[in-house]
Order: C-alpha cells, then structure tokens, then sequence
C-alpha cells in the first residue's frame, strides 16, 4: 500500500489546511446567501460538514487504490454524500443549532458542492497513485541499468509455497494461486483456499515464479494468467484485469505491455 500522499509532504499538509479552511469559507458564504440563515449557524453548520468530508476524504485515499470498476467509485461517492449529509444533520439537530426545516432547504447544494469537491480529490489522488508508478518504473530501470545483474546461476523456480500460520505450514502448490498483493514488508497470496500472508517481497516472487505462468501486471500485484478471464481499458493507457473468480486488478502501463508480451498478443 502506498503511503498516503497528504502525510508524505508538509506542503501537502499546508495546501491540504488551506483548501479546508477555504471549503469551510465558501460553504458558509453559500450557506448563507443560499438558506438565508444567521452567519453563527452557517459557520458551526460549515464546520461540521467540512470536518466528516476531510475525514471520509482521508480514507478515499486507501479505499481508491482497491476499487478500480467506475461504477463502484461512482456509488462510493454518492453514498459518501449521503453520509456526510445525514451525519451533519444529525447533530446539528442533537445540539439544536438548526432544525429540520432549514436544514432540508440546503440538502441539494451540500449535495453538489461535496460531489464536486469529492470528484476533484478523486483525480488528484489519481493523479498522485500514477505519478508514483512511473517514478517507480523509472528508479527499477535506473537500478537494472546501473547494477547489471551478476552472471550466476539462475534461482530455481518454485513450484509450491510454504506460509506459516501459527504452529501450521501450508503447503499451497502455485496452480493454486490466483494473484500476489503487496502489503508493506508482506506479500499476501491469495488463493483457493483463501487468503495466505507470506513474510517475503514481491521482487523475491517475481524473479521466482515460472514465468509466463505468472507476470507483475503492477508494482502491487503479481497474476496467475491461467486465472485471467479478460483485459479491459479502464480509462486513458489504464487497464484492469478481471479474474475467473470476478476479481478485478489494476494493471500499469508497463505491466500491460508486459502481460501483452508474456502472452503473445
């Protein structure tokens, strides 16, 4: 998982406080103008709404790098809206700063407004999750450049994985695997008897397995083709793989063209 792009930078986190303090402005401005109600409600009412947004728009972050189908970001979104609506209404009425009356007066707007904000977030975590890819593209072709590999005998590649889960071993056979996922300093396998984690890396896997059996469509994934029911465009040089189980996995550019080779077509 990468780290969240608002705490890798104290310019994001500056510009990040800005824009909320400026979101928190104009809806009270709006709220004003648009309800006719006392600046004092307006300012509180703002507060709140702004406040659930920043929070649900925190974990967009993590829930945007597993949901790749536009349907399910697009009713993620809505449902947020819903959300933050219903929870601003909720204690704005515990604590009696607003009634019911005015408040439902407001709700087609505060829809809108958090729809807008929440998209313009959306593309920019976007455009910060394919920023990050192609540094990482870059940095391994650096390092393949740089350090050529030694010429040494080749790893032998593996033919069953061992994961230890408490006193147990598994024995999971590679057949059996569906994708790899990187989680940190882990490798989570899943598989058809589930989900197994693995304490290894995922350039440990990708050097180890047969290949073109498996291919690293992505610096978080490592794909069983033999699981691959279909490649889809998912927007502008993005695809998505979708697995016989109904899996869906984002695949970069590079991984694309890699998994087009490793298949011949």
């Amino acid at each position: 998982m990468q780290e969240h792009p608002i705490t890798t930078s104290i310019l994001h986190k500056g510009l990040g406080s800005l824009l909320l303090l400026l979101a928190i402005v104009i809806q009270c401005a709006l709220l004003t103008l648009y309800g006719d109600l006392p600046l004092s409600i307006t300012l509180v009412d703002s507060l709140l709404s702004i406040a659930l947004f920043a929070v649900a728009g925190y974990y967009l972050w993590y829930v945007q790098c597993t949901l790749h189908i536009m349907q399910a970001r697009v009713a993620f979104a809505v449902l947020v809206q819903i959300a933050c609506i219903a929870g601003c209404s909720v204690l704005l009425q515990i604590f009696e700063w607003e009634d019911w009356e005015e408040f439902s007066i407001t709700i087609p707007f505060r829809f809108l407004f958090g729809l807008m904000a929440w998209t313009i977030l959306s593309q920019w975590y976007a455009s910060r999750e394919r920023k990050s890819e192609a540094e990482s593209i870059v940095r391994q072709m650096e390092e393949d450049t740089a350090s050529p590999p030694p010429a040494t005998i080749p790893e032998e590649m593996l033919d069953r994985i061992s994961v230890k889960d408490g006193t147990r071993i598994h024995i999971i056979p590679i057949k059996e695997i569906f994708y790899l996922q990187a989680c940190g300093d882990y490798v989570t396998l899943f598989t058809t008897s589930g989900q197994h984690v693995k304490e290894q890396t995922m350039k440990y896997f990708e050097r180890s397995l047969p290949s073109p059996e498996f291919v690293r469509i992505h610096r978080s994934y490592i794909v069983n083709t033999e699981q691959i029911l279909r490649v889809e465009l998912f927007g502008k040089e993005t695809y998505q793989v979708r697995l016989k189980d109904g899996t869906y996995l984002r695949a970069s550019s590079a991984g694309y063209k890699l998994l087009k080779e490793r298949l011949s077509l």
